[in-house]
């Protein structure tokens, strides 16, 4: 199954995958290549409304906006990290957040602070390469939640 949006010059498809349960589409947003995700394990709705999906690709996609939001998430998702591997440490150490190119849109906001606006998580990696090969978290990714452009929250999610 596919679907196709017109928003402004940018035609967006988007392919569902039936085994993961997802939309997933790759495209450029303010010139950062992702690999978008609508994941019904995250979305807050059984149904995707696409008119507010479009409002939201609407907003992340002016004033650099997705790469400020980025940039300002990377050293909180690291701190995850580091707390995560708390008794280890030492271990991890030259461990870096990395921003993973992804983006899983979960729909509507649930606040009445920010009413009908839109929720999302930037997807992080950490990990290091060695002279021996690379190390990573290989269980667990980070997320950075968003609710329009306020970050509300990180945590490790295990995959």
């Amino acid at each position: 199954m596919e679907k196709r949006l017109n928003i402004g010059n940018k035609e967006i498809i988007l392919k569902f995958n039936d085994g993961a349960n997802c939309w997933q589409s790759n495209l450029n947003i303010g010139g950062v290549n992702i690999e978008l995700e609508i994941d019904f394990f995250f979305h807050k709705e059984s149904e995707v409304d696409w008119d507010h999906f479009i409002g939201f690709f609407k907003h992340i996609d002016q004033n650099d906006r997705l790469k400020k939001i980025i940039t300002d998430s990377k050293q909180l998702a690291l701190e995850v990290g580091k707390a995560f591997y708390r008794e280890c440490y030492e271990e991890v150490s030259d461990y870096k957040m990395e921003f993973s190119n992804s983006i899983i849109y979960k729909g509507k906001t649930d606040g009445n602070y920010i009413k009908d606006g839109y929720s999302y998580s930037l997807v992080f990696n950490y990990w290091t390469k060695r002279d021996n090969g690379i190390f990573g978290d290989e269980y667990g990714i980070y997320l950075v939640e968003v609710e329009n452009h306020f970050i509300v929250g990180a945590r490790r999610h295990q995959c």
